[in-house]
C-alpha cells in the first residue's frame, strides 16, 4: 500500500459510500452513525497504520497505538503529504 492513490481510496471510498447510502434512503441515519463509528475507531486507524508499517514508519509491535486517539497525528505528513 505504498501508492498514495490506493490508500486514499481505502480512506474515502467507505466514507463516500456511507454518505450516498444514506442520502438516498438506503439506510437510516442511526446505521450511519454507528458505521460512522466503526470506520472512525477502527478502519481508518487500521488502513492507517497498515500504509506507515508498508512505509517503515511503524513497527507490528506500535501497531495497536494506531487505535490511540489523535496518535497517529504525528504521522500526518508521512500519511497523506509524502508518497
Amino acid at each position: 500500500m505504498r501508492n498514495k492513490l490506493v490508500f486514499y481510496g481505502l480512506i474515502f471510498l467507505p466514507l463516500a459510500a456511507m454518505i450516498t447510502a444514506t442520502k438516498f434512503g438506503f439506510i437510516t441515519s442511526g446505521i450511519f452513525a454507528m458505521s460512522l463509528a466503526v470506520y472512525v475507531f477502527l478502519y481508518h486507524p487500521g488502513i492507517s497504520g497498515i500504509r506507515l508499517i508498508h512505509l517503515d514508519k511503524l513497527t507490528r509491535k506500535n501497531f495497536w497505538k494506531m487505535f490511540i486517539p489523535f496518535w497517529s497525528t504525528k504521522y500526518f505528513k508521512n500519511l497523506f503529504l509524502d508518497s
